[in-house]
């Protein structure tokens, strides 16, 4: 199956300068492309400091569109704010194709860097033409669905998605997202995966509404700030 993709970072290009969505393939209208730019996360958006850190990202949009991106840090920026220069790469499916892998986001995610999507660019492209993918995966499975209903991350689970049903939430405290969001995923009915979104890593934005996200540690104050938000914050490390 033919995927779009679309490249969101830093750059000064014939279009813009700073932060916008560099480059699209053809099937990406301009509305598309505007939720793209809205959802599109810039300078110090990252969770993690260290250049290897990455975060994995979900989100459907209209038109029976789903969008997986990967946000890494890229070389240093090149405007004078310093840093370095956040980076996504994004991949476009609808809802049908995503039918092949289950529903599951994550599943299409690791097919696509298995195949080299998704990373880091050496140079930002002036074009991009759509991408062939698989129809399906052997990886379609959630990673959580074999665990035991008495272990951590099977409790954590469960309190996730009580807490889904009326909020969205903050998880504080994992060393490790992906398992989690893998396990929730599991437990969601199949009908339901392709419209729940979540990050891996970005922080929490009024642009991004996330149904589930992850911090590494939250102040009281971040807390309160967070759940006066609407959003309420579970610590990984009680369950």
């Amino acid at each position: 199956m033919f995927v779009e993709q679309a490249l969101f970072t830093s750059a000064q290009t014939r279009q813009a300068r700073g932060y916008h969505l560099v480059a699209r393939s053809p099937g990406i209208t301009d509305e598309l492309a505007q939720t793209l730019s809205v959802w599109g996360p810039t300078h110090d958006s990252l969770v993690g400091p260290d250049v290897g850190f990455h975060s994995l990202n979900y989100f459907a949009a209209a038109d029976g569109w789903g969008v997986l991106s990967r946000t890494v840090l890229g070389e240093s920026e090149f405007s004078d704010r310093g840093g370095f220069r956040v980076e996504t790469n994004l991949l476009l499916v609808r809802r049908e194709q995503l039918s092949g892998y289950r529903d599951d986001p994550l599943a299409l995610g690791r097919t696509a860097l298995a195949l080299g999507y998704l990373r880091l660019r050496t140079s930002s492209p002036g074009e991009l033409a759509p991408i062939e993918l698989p129809g399906s995966s052997v990886l379609c499975d959630p990673a959580g669905g074999h665990l035991s209903a008495d272990t951590p991350l099977s409790e954590l689970t469960g309190r996730i998605l009580d807490e889904l049903r009326d909020r969205r939430v903050v998880v504080i405290g994992a060393r490790n997202p992906v398992p989690i969001v893998s396990s929730v995923l599991c437990r969601l009915p199949d009908r339901d995966r392709a419209s729940f979104s979540f990050t891996t890593g970005l922080k929490p934005s009024l642009h991004r509404r996330f149904d589930l996200q992850f911090l590494p540690t939250a102040e009281s104050r971040s807390q309160r700030q967070l759940e006066a938000s609407g959003i309420v914050c579970i610590d990984a490390l009680a369950s």
